[in-house]
């Protein structure tokens, strides 16, 4: 059997004028050196008004970049030759789709040489039109409406956002730890992710804390709480009654090993939807804080998480369920 090693691509969100030297460095590669586009024409007046993204592979290494205009228009997607057939430009693709879904655009669109239609096509877009030749390149127009990959079912409706709210709270101590934790829970609306480090018990594993869990998880047929840990002894040899809630609703809470090849600086930390963080600072003392609305930083980390979520490892203890 055929095995297929893992090849790390990481995908930055960047500007013209933070990141042109690479950018210019991989579309002159790939659009002046090997596809023959005149120099002139492969730098225009839309750069540095458009969103980039730069692909970095092993050793941080820049590997691909795109570009998106305001009004929803994808281009300059280059790859270099010796990175081609890994998977980066379809990891590319995906965090443009999910930036556009996020800004709330409708569609987007793009002009693909002929020989990419059938890469485009597999994340939904549609050609249109008649072929038509780009710096001497045939291309065709193509379009992908983003109304399949929104939500439609009915929101709730969300309280006010004030400045207490976005006010980060110092938090020190177990107990602390537990109080936000639980306060946090019962703000969330579809989503709860905990990272830990070995569920401590008296955070995770306490009738206030599951409670909340538990009336969460079963408000609402979409929520749900994903817990990703490190080190699962605790959790096989000890009652913990956050592992048993995983076993009366294995389809609303589920808990996995963390599993990764990717490196993760973090160590604890619980977030709500895309907006709530409760966040541990030090390795060896629960020493952090807590905010109820911080979008910018808990995006990243919801990123990171379901990232190393995919990798995580089902534990064969966790499968038994109760009847």
């Amino acid at each position: 059997m055929e095995t297929v090693d893992f090849f790390p691509i990481e995908v930055e969100q960047t500007s013209w004028q933070n990141s042109n030297v690479q950018l210019k460095a991989i579309r002159h590669q790939v659009f002046v050196d090997e596809q023959h586009v005149p120099i002139e024409e492969e730098i225009d007046e839309h750069d540095p008004v458009a969103m980039h993204w730069l692909a970095y592979g092993p050793d941080d290494i820049p590997m691909a970049t795109a570009r998106m205009l305001p009004d929803g228009q994808i281009g300059r997607m280059a790859v270099l030759k010796d990175y081609r057939q890994l998977g980066v430009g379809s990891a590319l693709m995906r965090k443009m789709i999910k930036y556009a879904v996020r800004e709330g655009h409708q569609e987007l669109t793009l002009n693909a040489q002929i020989t990419a239609l059938p890469f485009y096509e597999g994340f939904g877009f549609t050609a249109q039109g008649e072929n038509f030749l780009d710096a001497g390149i045939p291309h065709r127009k193509m379009v992908l409406d983003l109304h399949q990959f929104t939500d439609h079912t009915p929101k709730p409706v969300l309280k006010e956002i004030t400045e207490e709210d976005r006010q980060r709270i110092s938090v020190e101590g177990l107990d602390q730890f537990r109080d936000q934790a639980v306060s946090l829970v019962q703000l969330a609306h579809r989503e709860v992710r905990i990272f830990s480090e070995r569920l401590e018990a008296a955070i995770y594993s306490n009738t206030e804390f599951c409670d909340a869990i538990y009336t969460f998880a079963t408000s609402h047929p979409l929520a749900r709480v994903n817990i990703l840990v490190r080190d699962l002894y605790q959790i096989r040899h000890q009652t913990n009654q956050l592992k048993e809630l995983c076993h009366r609703l294995p389809s609303r809470i589920q808990m996995r090993k963390f599993n990764s090849l990717e490196p993760c600086l973090h160590r604890e930390f619980l977030l709500i939807d895309k907006s709530g963080i409760l966040y541990k600072q030090e390795p060896e003392r629960f020493i952090g804080y807590a905010v109820s609305y911080a979008p910018l930083e808990a995006v990243e980390l919801v990123e990171e998480f379901d990232n190393h979520w995919e990798q995580g490892e089902v534990d064969p203890e966790l499968r038994r369920l109760h009847i």
